[in-house]
């Protein structure tokens, strides 16, 4: 037995307990939780930590988002509008599809505001931004 107490061993069999629960559920961990009868938090833990865990509630998810993709996929080729529009704003952004503009400094980085203060200000400024007071 590896471990005080054998706990080793009971670890490896809640582990694939947990496993097993997640591709039923896939990969919901309050599900896994009531399917188990282990607390929410020990499944979230068991995902955390161990490596079998998480690899499990990845793949199980993204079996989840493999389904979803196929049905929408279908109300594109139906010609379901919503669904196209929903295509085009979230996968198509780099084609110019978005609702909104985000502007970005040179190679995307962040554009910083620059604050011009005229002579005299400064302390004023430099305290107001300690203090966290703006008005």
């Amino acid at each position: 037995m590896n471990g005080k107490n054998g706990t080793s061993g009971k670890r490896d069999r809640t582990a694939a307990k947990i496993i097993e629960a997640v591709k039923d559920t896939h990969g919901l961990l309050t599900l896994t939780a009531l399917k188990t009868g282990l607390g929410y938090r020990t499944v979230c833990r068991y995902a955390a930590e161990n490596p079998a865990v998480k690899a499990a509630v990845e793949e199980a998810r993204e079996g989840v988002l493999d389904v979803a993709e196929g049905k929408l996929y279908r109300k594109i080729l139906d010609g379901n509008m919503t669904a196209i529009i929903f295509f085009l704003k979230t996968k198509g952004k780099n084609r110019g599809y978005s609702e909104r503009q985000e502007i970005t400094g040179a190679d995307g980085e962040p554009v910083l505001p620059t604050i011009l203060v005229q002579s005299g200000e400064h302390k004023a400024l430099v305290e107001k931004l300690r203090s966290g007071k703006w008005t």
